[in-house]
């Protein structure tokens, strides 16, 4: 069984694993979580891709937003595990993956996310604090959060 944790840019993805993290995040997101939206919302261009493949098939993905001249943060979201691979730790691998790739590259500079509200817990394990009060998207309870950069 071959895993592969790997970062693209847009470009770098090819079209079969363009369309495999597509079909991921409309599975979850639209389908089984019942939120029917448009999903490539012309972002991905912008982004960086973390992607968990597993026999050719991406399993888990997140993508990721780096700090322009405009937005000083650095966002990530999208983060998805596919339903029959979510007690395997993925979610736990990017999460760390995404942290050690901010840390090297981005220091000194803070991560947010809006996040699904029953994940508030999960990202706190990782220093993530809530900001804010819940607010509904597409139908669905989120909490902005944030983790400030580490100062010495």
């Amino acid at each position: 069984m071959m895993i592969q944790l790997k970062w693209y840019t847009f470009s770098q993805l090819s079209s079969m694993q363009l369309y495999k993290l597509l079909m991921l995040r409309s599975e979850v997101f639209v389908v089984e979580q019942q939120c029917p939206y448009l999903d490539p919302d012309g972002q991905d261009p912008l982004a960086l891709h973390l992607l968990v493949e597993k026999n050719n098939t991406v399993t888990a993905y997140l993508r990721l937003f780096l700090p322009t001249n405009q937005e000083k943060e650095i966002f990530f979201g999208r983060i998805v595990i596919s339903k029959i691979e979510r007690k395997n730790g993925y979610g736990k691998e990017l999460m760390q993956e995404l942290l050690r790739y901010c840390n090297t590259h981005y220091p000194d500079v803070n991560i947010k996310c809006y996040a699904q509200a029953y994940l508030q817990k999960f990202y706190e394990t990782f220093g993530f604090e809530a900001i804010g009060e819940l607010f509904e998207e597409d139908g669905i309870p989120h909490v902005l959060m944030q983790k400030m950069h580490d100062i010495n």
